[in-house]
């Protein structure tokens, strides 16, 4: 039982978010929306392979997500991926030529987040593993030191993204 001197504050009305399926509160802390609006370009990695992966995707899409998925969805957007079955630790040595890439997440209305990984296979970028966002192992990201045999075309598609997440850092590295 809270001491007696402590009043009970005002409760803070919950909502679903289709990404990640929780329920969560329609306010943060700071009094601001828990409702991220997501354009085009937070959700995928510009490429027209990877936008035409994404258009096959059936379902309705879910405009807006809850703020930690959509810290989540910046984290995970072009982050190298180790396939499924591959042991070890890369991190820190060079790519292999098995390495995909997060091209595309989602969000789908009252079904999850769908990540679409992409490798190279006979010179072409496609779409290899659809993965809900909740089933994800997150050991399989990966950031290796060097380049190695990573297909060119996913390496590009990283380095970019790289390039335009510090281009738009407001903190000097």
């Amino acid at each position: 039982m809270p001491p007696s001197n402590i009043v009970e504050g005002p409760r803070v009305a919950t909502w679903h978010c289709p990404s990640c399926r929780e329920s969560v509160p329609r306010l943060l802390p700071n009094g601001s929306a828990n409702r991220v609006t997501l354009p085009p370009e937070r959700t995928m990695l510009p490429d027209d392979d990877i936008r035409a992966a994404c258009e096959r995707v059936q379902g309705l899409r879910a405009p807006e997500v809850c703020y930690a998925c959509d810290q989540a969805f910046q984290e995970l957007l072009g982050t190298l991926v180790r396939p499924p079955a591959e042991e070890g630790d890369a991190r820190g040595e060079p790519g292999l030529n098995d390495t995909g890439v997060v091209g595309a997440l989602v969000p789908l209305a009252e079904r999850g987040t769908q990540l679409l990984i992409f490798n190279v296979i006979a010179g072409e970028l496609r779409c290899t593993e659809i993965e809900y966002l909740t089933d994800f192992d997150p050991d399989r990201l990966t950031y290796p030191g060097s380049r190695g045999a990573i297909a060119p075309r996913i390496w590009e598609l990283y380095e970019r993204h790289l390039a335009e997440l510090h281009a738009g850092s407001d903190s000097p590295l």
